[in-house]
């Protein structure tokens, strides 16, 4: 293991950049590592700031340019610009601790079997908390993702993609062969997500952990804008609406060698079973039963868009399948 890239992804990052470098800065290590900014065709001339703030410091740092918009585009650009073996996103509102590198190479560097490595996001508030951010808040990319530190436990486990370390070597195996990834990622105003789930998934199916450790810690900034409940419904919509696309890995995970007709017949079931949900759903809301509004608003909103996902996604997730079989 010969170092650690970081990449940060941005699109008009201007604003909001000059905390997470600063902290970059001031990161300690005692092994070699690059900072790669992949300005995802901003807007808002946040390449030139970024060199602005950068060229008088002593660290090793590219900024690359994607013109393709899309969050995936923009992670396997600085992947593949990487020179060192472990890769660190980090979003352009993150500050990491100062140890934060230190520890997650140590961790990688020992355990050779972790394919990737979360932290704990730590909300930092532009205005005031919302009532509802400590219910739903892990959305954000914020708080604990395991009990203990160690791998964890669940299977298939999960992390969000912000603070997380990536084994480049077990992506590789993948993208070299001409592996397409199934979700785009967030583009520019379009909240779709679970790209960062789907690269969980892949190191899985690797034979590779997910590991987690508290000490991990980074700043996570909320932007007043953000923190709205019209914001967080955009959000979750984003998130359900990848749930046919990752249906192939879940199917995997059950049953390495699926027939087609076993995959079909389970796309089936769950896309009646989430209509029913929301059928029901429905029904209740147009009787008035619960009388908790925003609870019944964000389950509508959620089972919509996965029925949606199920109907709409339903060719491209089988293709993904098919893919995906080729590998195993």
């Amino acid at each position: 293991m010969n170092g650690i890239s970081i990449i940060i992804c941005t699109y008009n990052g201007k604003q909001k950049l000059e905390e997470t470098l600063l902290a970059i800065l001031k990161l300690k290590a005692t092994f070699s590592w690059e900072l790669l900014i992949v300005d995802n065709a901003s807007t808002d001339d946040t390449a030139a700031f970024s060199f602005s703030l950068l060229r008088d410091s002593t660290i090793d740092f590219s900024i690359l340019h994607e013109a393709e918009p899309g969050l995936i585009k923009a992670r396997l650009c600085g992947l593949r610009a990487s020179k060192y073996n472990v890769l660190l996103y980090c979003d352009d509102d993150n500050t990491l601790d100062k140890y934060y590198l230190q520890i997650g190479y140590d961790l990688m560097k020992s355990n050779p079997i972790i394919g990737a490595l979360g932290g704990c996001g730590t909300p930092v508030f532009e205005d005031e908390k919302p009532d509802w951010f400590d219910t739903y808040g892990h959305s954000f990319a914020v708080g604990s993702q395991a009990i203990t530190d160690g791998l964890i436990p669940e299977y298939p486990a999960e992390l969000y993609g912000a603070g997380t370390f990536f084994r480049k070597e077990v992506l590789l195996q993948y993208l070299n062969n001409g592996f397409k990834s199934a979700l785009s990622g967030r583009t520019r105003n379009n909240l779709v997500s679970g790209e960062d789930v789907e690269w969980c998934y892949l190191i899985q199916l690797a034979g590779y952990q997910i590991w987690y450790d508290h000490r991990l810690v980074f700043l996570h900034h909320m932007p007043q804008q953000r923190m709205r409940w019209e914001y967080y419904l955009r959000l979750k919509k984003g998130i359900s609406s990848g749930v046919c696309n990752l249906l192939p890995y879940s199917c995997l995970f059950r049953n390495r060698k699926m027939s087609a007709v076993l995959y079909f017949k389970t796309w089936f079931t769950k896309m009646i079973f989430a209509f029913l949900i929301y059928f029901k759903l429905r029904i209740l809301a147009f009787v008035k039963v619960n009388s908790n509004n925003t609870e019944q608003e964000l389950a509508i909103t959620i089972w919509r868009e996965k029925l949606f996902s199920y109907w709409r996604n339903s060719f491209q997730s089988y293709k993904h399948f098919i893919q995906l079989k080729n590998y195993f």
